[in-house]
Parts: structure tokens; C-alpha cells; sequence
């Protein structure tokens, strides 16, 4: 008997979709934002350069409007109570696996997305020893350890790529907390391979066709087969010899479901990858451009700088505790994130319709946020163009007077369960920079990159840096 192959299945069934008449004639539907091409309606735009888009949408109609996508009406929903609303949907209200079907051919059948919700909900909750307090700490000194010997490798003065020095990095870091130290070392290259070539295979296009059989789609595929093949090997040595492991591949490898059922490898390196993309890209993005905001605020550098002192004194080894201590530095990472949000829009499938400000947003929809618009709204952030690391600080604490307002990791219910791993990342490797390095900026401008779905700054991200000697507590 002839079997479809799953890519032509998946392919068919898209271009299909992009047939279907949208709703357009439901009562009370939120205004449609003028523009658009035939078939594919909003797309383009929404790929050339998203963020003006929405933009475009909330100055002329406010907090709700709506876009024409491939076969699905969009509804943009921003501001601090439309995104309110967003975040504080059920899962049998809105649907994440019915959006992000591209994360699929990534993480695998049935795991993450693509799992039903309570699955899901025991998948993300194997993560939660991993993230407690006495593990973070252990983490910590990983994170010094590769600071250390990465920034040990530069010379005394050069001239940088910050957003490769980011994901490379903040890979290292990542692979050491996910794998464990011996791993980091034993398969760096080809993990980090193996990952570039997932990661090339989520875009726009995958977006709404995730298994089109484009080049970069075959080596996503081929890519996730041998990643399966890799940890399958790690998994084998973990349960031959489990003592003395703390990180998270040992975690899920003790794991179990509430049923009792062990994980498959293939689940373990699925959520492996789920963790790594929720984590690694995104604080890779951030690092670069914390480089280009404090390369352009020499002023707040030289604040993070005797924060550093005023901490540290004369000591070279820096701790858990120490890290937490650090609240500018804290602030200046939030406000990035504010800024330069690495997700610029997060979408949900709508299954139950509902109301928002009398508009009707009809089953089927989908519905987006975006943090780079809605963070940018000036009854929430108060000149919301400004670099103002400040605004975080005790006394003003901006983020905390509409819960819903910084939504750079999600919010909610699915807010990101890695959010306090990636900011002491952060703050480990920026607390090494500041007290070894001084940068200067070398382009006149840093755009953002919207040809990723992780926007960071346009490559090359070129920042100078120079080596300084000991900074001593009365520098």
C-alpha cells in the first residue's frame, strides 16, 4: 500500500489552508489593517518587518485590530490590557500547539508543543528540580568556570562580532549546565553543529509550512536524527554510572511520568532541545545587545562597573549570593529585554471566541502579541524609547505596576519556566566583562534583524573591546 510521505502530507495540507476563506464577514469583528497581498494577505509585511506592522496597526486602531495571514485571520492584541487578556487565557481557550507546529520536526512528535496540555504540563514540570535554588547555585560556578576560560582566549585589544560571541557563549554555558562538564568539552563542535542546523530550519517559511523539503528543512531533519543518535549514547553511560551528575540531562533521565512510565530517548533529547531553544538563542541575543546599549551609554557602564566594586572589593571569585546582589546590572538586563525582546511576537490559536472592548474575535483566529510593540507603550513604560536601566530599581520598579507589561519571557500561566536561569547566565557573564573589559562602539547604528525569528542586531553586531588590569575597590 502507497504511504504519502509526512513532508507532502504536511505540504498539501498548508497550501490547502491558504485557500480557506478567512471570516470576514463575522458581526463585530476588530478593524482589518489596510495593506496586504492576494493569497497570502498580511505575510509579507509580517515577514519584511513585523514589529512596523504592529506598530502600524495599534497607532491607527489601538490595543486590538486585525491582519490577514495565510489561511488564518490574525488578531494583534497590545497593550497592558490586551495582553492581559492574552496571557490569562486556558489552555481549552487558546491553543500554543495549534501556533507553533513548526518546533515540531524540532523537538519531536508528542513532546512540548505538540504534546496535549496536561503532557505538556508533566514534560515542563521535569525541568523544575532542575531550576531550584541549590542546583542554580551549582550552575553559577559553570557559568564563572566558562567565562573565564572563554574571555581568557581574547587578546589584550581586538575588534568582535558580539551576536556570535553571544550564541557561542552562551552555548557553552548552556552545554555544561545541560550536559554536564566533560560533555561540554568531549562534544562542542558537533553538538553546536548539529544545533546551527536545527536552528536553520526554523524561519517565517516554516512557519506556516514546516515541512516544505527545502534544503534547510532536509538539514533540520537530518540534524535532529543525529542529535537523537548523540544523547542517545550520553543516556546509555548516565544509566550505567548515574552517580556524581548534576545536571539537567541526569534529571530527566531519572525521570518519570505521573504513570510511571520512563522517558524515550527520544523525549530526553526532545526536551533537551525544548530547554536549549527556550534558553540559549534568546540570552545569546540579549548578551549582544547589552554590548551595543552599554557600548552607547558609556555613563551606566561606568555605574555597572562600581556596582561590580562595591560588591566585590578586592575579590576575583564571585558567587550565587553575589550575583543576586547585583540589581543594576539586573535592571540593565530587563531593560534589553524591553527594548529588544528576542521573540517579537508570540501567537495562540484561538478555540473558544470570545470578546475583548466589544469587539468579537471569532474560534479559529489566532491571536499575537508582541513585546517589542506592547513594551514600547508609554503608559506602561514612561519614555519608552530611552535606555533607563533605572526604571527597575526599587522606588520606581516600572515592570511591577501592570503585571502584564513585560512580557519579554511570557507571562501568566506560560510565563518562560527558564527565565531565572537565563538572567544568572547573564549576570555571570556580564559581571566577568565588567570587570575585565571596556567597549567601544564601532558602527554608528545597530538595527534590528527581522529575518530571524529571534531578532538580534543586524550581523555584523562589531563592538572594540580592550583588556584592563585589576580593577581595585578604590579604581
Amino acid at each position: 500500500m502507497f504511504t504519502v510521505p509526512e513532508h507532502v502530507r504536511q505540504t498539501a495540507t498548508t497550501l490547502l489552508s491558504t485557500l480557506r476563506p478567512l471570516p470576514l464577514d463575522t458581526p463585530n469583528l476588530p478593524p482589518m489593517l489596510p495593506g496586504g497581498l492576494p493569497f497570502v494577505g498580511h505575510a509579507s509585511e509580517l515577514r519584511s518587518n513585523p514589529v512596523a506592522m504592529v506598530q502600524r496597526g495599534r497607532d491607527m486602531f489601538g490595543d486590538i485590530f486585525c491582519v490577514r495571514l495565510p489561511g488564518t485571520l490574525g488578531v494583534v492584541m497590545t497593550g497592558h490590557a490586551a495582553q492581559e487578556k492574552y496571557f490569562r487565557f486556558r489552555d481549552d481557550e487558546v491553543s500554543q500547539r495549534e501556533a507553533y507546529q513548526l518546533m515540531t520536526p524540532v523537538f519531536g512528535k508528542g513532546i512540548a508543543y505538540d504534546a496535549e496540555p496536561q503532557i505538556m504540563k508533566e514534560q515542563l514540570g521535569f525541568f523544575h528540580g532542575a531550576l531550584r535554588e541549590s542546583r542554580l547555585r551549582t550552575y553559577t560556578d559553570g557559568f564563572i568556570a566558562e567565562s573565564e576560560h572563554f574571555f581568557g582566549q581574547w587578546g589584550e585589544t581586538g575588534e568582535v562580532n558580539m551576536l556570535e560571541v553571544g550564541n557561542e557563549v552562551t552555548l557553552y554555558t548552556s552545554t555544561r549546565c545541560l550536559l554536564g562538564d566533560k560533555m561540554r568539552f568531549k562534544l562542542s563542535k558537533e553538538f553546536s553543529e548539529l544545533y546551527a542546523d536545527l536552528e536553520g530550519g526554523i524561519n517565517v517559511i516554516s512557519f506556516f509550512a514546516p515541512y516544505l523539503p527545502l534544503p534547510a528543512m532536509r538539514r533540520r531533519d537530518k540534524a535532529r536524527v543525529k542529535m537523537v543518535e548523540l544523547i542517545e549514547k550520553i543516556v546509555a553511560e548516565r544509566r550505567a554510572d548515574p552517580e556524581g551528575h548534576e545536571d539537567i540531562l541526569q534529571t530527566l533521565v531519572e525521570s518519570s511520568y505521573a504513570d510511571g512510565r520512563k522517558l524515550t530517548v527520544d523525549e530526553i533529547t526532545g526536551l533537551i532541545l525544548t530547554i536549549m531553544f527556550a534558553g540559549h538563542h534568546t540570552s545569546g541575543v540579549t548578551f549582544s545587545w547589552i554590548a551595543v546599549l552599554l557600548a552607547q551609554h558609556p555613563h551606566i557602564f561606568r555605574r555597572l562597573v562600581a556596582e561590580q566594586r562595591e560588591i566585590l572589593g578586592d575579590r576575583e571569585r564571585i558567587t550565587y549570593d553575589d550575583l543576586q546582589k547585583m540589581k543594576l546590572l539586573e535592571g540593565t538586563i530587563k531593560e534589553a529585554l524591553r527594548l529588544y525582546p528576542p521573540i517579537i511576537l508570540v501567537m495562540r490559536r484561538v478555540l473558544k471566541a470570545f470578546e475583548f472592548q466589544g469587539k468579537h474575535v471569532p474560534e479559529g483566529s489566532m491571536i499575537i502579541a508582541s513585546p517589542a510593540v506592547g513594551h514600547r507603550v508609554p503608559e506602561v513604560f514612561p519614555e519608552p524609547h530611552r535606555f533607563d536601566p533605572d526604571r527597575f530599581l526599587p522606588g520606581r520598579e516600572e515592570d511591577k505596576r501592570w503585571p502584564y507589561g513585560h512580557i519579554a519571557f511570557g507571562a501568566g500561566r506560560h510565563r518562560c519556566m527558564g527565565i531565572v536561569f537565563a538572567q544568572l547566565q547573564l549576570r555571570a557573564l556580564w559581571s566577568h566583562l565588567l570587570r575585565n573589559f571596556e567597549f567601544d562602539m564601532l558602527d554608528p547604528s545597530y538595527p534590528v534583524d527581522y529575518t530571524n525569528l529571534i531578532a538580534g542586531p543586524r550581523p555584523p553586531c562589531r563592538i572594540r573591546y580592550r583588556r584592563v588590569g585589576k580593577r581595585s575597590a578604590g579604581a
